[in-house]
């Protein structure tokens, strides 16, 4: 039997647009959260026991931080719970996400690549896929627009001098 998710679950999940939430949501109510979610994964850690379970539920909750460390934290968490095969189609899904929020546009089609090919038939995998691919070529796009431009200034300055 489903139970309904508590207010700071609700919260956890509302970064990735998983579902509407009534809470009213402050930054500061994630960034508590991995406090007290790193003090328990490190007790675990220390302990030589850290459950798989709750890695990944930290590591979905370092991916929905707003510091690029935290996010970065937990695309290495999340790569650890695939190596085991923990949950691996859910992991690969936000780890894919974490690395398109952290800019990592290849490991995210490296990761997009992996999941077409356990679930080829999964719609979500090929969304997933056409994003990671539409966002690296739009930036890959920016990027070179930006080198021109900064290339043709250049030549113009360099130009004027003479």
């Amino acid at each position: 039997k489903l139970q309904p998710l508590r207010p700071e679950q609700l919260a956890r999940w509302a970064c990735f647009g998983a579902m509407e939430t009534s809470v009213d949501w402050d930054p500061s109510m994630i960034l508590d959260e991995i406090k007290t979610m790193r003090e328990q994964y490190n007790q675990q850690v220390a302990k030589e026991e850290p459950s798989p379970k709750f890695q990944w539920e930290f590591a979905c909750t370092l991916a929905c931080s707003p510091r690029y460390a935290d996010v970065r934290e937990a695309v290495e968490l999340l790569e650890e719970l695939v190596e085991v095969g923990f949950r691996r189609v859910d992991c690969l899904h936000h780890l894919i996400l974490a690395n398109l929020k952290i800019g990592q546009y290849a490991k995210a089609k490296d990761n997009a690549d992996v999941w077409l090919h356990l679930e080829p038939d999964n719609g979500v995998a090929r969304m997933m896929y056409s994003v990671v691919v539409e966002r690296a070529s739009h930036d890959g796009w920016i990027a070179w627009c930006g080198f021109a431009l900064l290339a043709t200034g250049l030549i113009t300055a360099w130009l004027r001098r003479k």
